[in-house]
């Protein structure tokens, strides 16, 4: 085989360059007070009496054989068998809820560490960019929709994904390629959408990534189509539509989605992939919805809802030019690909993954694995806007500056409103165990287990220090997206509940 050609150079640093892990150490300083803070409200979150009592109530019930099993809609495996390890042998109730806990927001902070890491800041001003893309990443909706307690099925495939590519593109050791299949299997096992790491490892190869190779590339193909044939095979009858379906301005109920579609689905499961990769790069619509495009056009958007808006616009506009400057480059070099060029291609395949692995339904959570790699890809493009501002006239240098520092600020305050968005999940789940188990007790009479379970977490539902919305000055409440303003819904002459 050939040598490669040498790869395009990639840009200058923003300054002098110096020892790679200090100016890593400062864009981890920046990022960590969000970090914490995220990290401390999801640790003191009470669990919901919705979700988290029949979770815990399957595994106490069923062996681990019963979660093997392909006939079901949602097939998460691997989630379902720590879980019931925890139930069953992690000691006091206090102690598995702070084990399950521990499965949900340990993966998150892995995940903000780990793209800091992989970005290897080597300047000031790289180390600033560097926060910046761990701002777009906790203030990504598709990172945002994967927080609640104890849903933890992306939340553990999303930093699988981002050390799955860091293995790809680093050194490759004796045993890379088995490292990177065993993160794909327990991806994929704790939710499908952990099949995005089949089109990384594919950009990887196709790009001659270090990490790389055929052999790897064919075991990982061979297991997904093994996998996908026993999904089709242990189930007797798909739905055309499990969930609520957005289309539009409204959202159609499973039911009547399939009356009208079911005959012929695949124009809405297209929508359903557009609107899922929209999310990722406009923010907008929300579970298929384009709710902030209707309060727009209603003129009754709030700031926060054009600031969203806007600063996905302005910054995937960024990372637009920056892709087609790299693949240029990556051309006039003769098809050798810098890690950049890479990167570039990378956030494309996993966007596609994305999309197609959502074509049932729309949700941000569907596009929280390609968060990471667009969150990469800001830093590279923001990186790249300074550079060029360096070489301009002085003039240009301000306006960037000045550009690049707002669209800093503007994703900070996004990540603010993650935190706030997970302080408001907190008091929700809180008020549901004030209101709901005297009505459960009646409805579940008949589930022993369910209402062992509901009874004993009482306490830790009811704890007078769980987190609470910031009461912050008005002018900032119309700038984040405060939860309990996210949620609300506006009836309108149809009768149709828009989300705002």
């Amino acid at each position: 085989m050939p040598s490669p050609l040498p790869c395009p150079p990639d840009p200058p640093d923003l300054a002098p360059a110096r020892e790679g892990p200090v100016w890593t150490a400062v864009a981890l300083g920046l990022s960590l007070p969000v970090l914490i803070t995220l990290a401390v409200v999801l640790w003191r979150t009470p669990y919901p009496v919705s979700e988290a009592v029949a979770l815990f109530e399957d595994a106490a019930r069923f062996p681990p054989s019963h979660f093997l099993a392909g006939d079901t809609a949602y097939y998460r495996p691997l989630y379902h068998l720590a879980l019931g390890w925890i139930w069953r042998h992690a000691g006091p109730l206090d102690v598995r809820l702070a084990w399950v806990t521990a499965l949900h927001v340990v993966p998150v902070v892995v995940l903000v560490v780990a793209l800091v890491v992989h970005l290897r800041p080597r300047s000031a001003g790289e180390a600033g960019a560097a926060a910046l893309a761990a701002a777009v990443l906790v203030g990504s909706p598709g990172l945002r929709d994967n927080l609640e307690i104890p849903l933890a099925y992306t939340a553990v495939g999303m930093p699988l994904a981002l050390l799955a590519w860091m293995l790809l593109t680093g050194r490759r050791r004796p045993w890379t390629g088995a490292a990177v299949l065993a993160l794909a299997v327990v991806a994929v096992g704790f939710k499908e959408q952990g099949l995005v790491i089949v089109p990384l490892v594919l950009v990887a190869w196709a790009t001659r990534a270090p990490g790389a190779s055929r052999a790897l590339l064919v075991a990982l193909l061979a297991a997904t189509v093994a996998y996908l044939a026993f999904r089709v095979a242990s189930r007797e009858h798909w739905d055309g539509f499990e969930q609520a379906v957005g289309i539009g301005f409204r959202e159609i109920e499973p039911r009547e989605a399939n009356a009208r579609f079911g005959a012929f689905p695949y124009p809405v499961y297209a929508y359903n992939a557009a609107a899922t990769m929209a999310s990722v790069l406009f923010s907008e619509p929300t579970r298929g919805v384009f709710g902030i495009t209707w309060m727009i056009g209603q003129r009754q958007a709030r700031p926060w809802e054009y600031l969203h808006l806007l600063s996905s616009l302005a910054l995937t506009t960024l990372i637009a030019w920056w892709c087609v400057d790299r693949l240029r480059a990556t051309v006039r070099a003769g098809w050798a690909w810098s890690p950049e060029s890479r990167a570039a291609l990378a956030l494309a395949g996993v966007l596609l993954a994305c999309g197609a692995l959502s074509f049932n339904y729309s949700r941000d959570r569907l596009g929280g694995m390609a968060a990471p790699f667009y969150a990469a890809s800001a830093y590279f493009a923001v990186r790249a806007a300074a550079d060029r501002a360096l070489a301009a006239s002085r003039a240009r240098l301000v306006a960037t500056g000045l550009l690049l520092c707002a669209l800093g600020v503007a994703w900070q305050m996004r990540a603010i409103g993650t935190i706030e968005y997970s302080r408001f999940v907190a008091a929700r789940n809180q008020f549901e165990w004030l209101t709901q188990p005297a009505s459960r007790r009646k409805d579940f009479a008949d589930r022993p287990v369910y209402l062992d379970i509901m009874n004993a977490m009482v306490a830790q539902g009811v704890v007078p220090d769980a987190p609470r919305p910031t009461r912050y000055p008005h002018w900032a409440t119309r700038l984040i997206s405060l939860p309990w303003d996210t949620n609300i819904c506006s009836s309108v002459a149809d009768g149709t509940c828009w989300p705002r």
